[in-house]
């Protein structure tokens, strides 16, 4: 694959090159900040807002389950703690998938270039 790479970029133009560098992997960083961009940005920023809140209010029913003394109420502060968290593992979730679309996505664009690189070299 490494060859393969190598050999392709030997063939690009320099400006090929430096266009297809703008594709190359981002950090974990730069990949998660890239989900607040484009079409679902805004959705992204509620999402993280939400989980912001989701795990406050997880926090907070930890706090009271175990400052009450009642069984009972224990139990519902911890089905309630159960249940936040679970809310921000699937938000956490959501957002993985954002990030993995997105190199995906990159990923394909990158062929698209290439393929139509190639094509018009064929032909012109």
């Amino acid at each position: 694959m490494t060859k393969l790479d190598q050999a392709i970029r030997q063939a690009l133009s320099a400006e090929d090159a430096a266009f297809l560098a703008t594709f190359e992997d981002q950090s974990p960083f730069h990949e998660a900040m890239g989900t607040f961009s484009g079409k679902w940005g805004v959705m992204n920023v509620f999402a993280a807002i939400v989980t912001f809140a989701m795990f406050a209010a997880a926090i907070y029913c930890a706090w009271n389950a175990f400052s009450v003394s009642d069984v009972r109420e224990t139990v519902l502060w911890s089905a309630g703690l159960l249940l936040t968290m679970l809310a921000v593992a699937m938000l956490k979730m959501y957002f993985w998938m954002e990030m993995n679309k997105n190199v995906t996505l990159r990923e394909v664009k990158r062929l698209e270039l290439q393929v139509a690189r190639l094509a018009a070299r064929e032909n012109g």
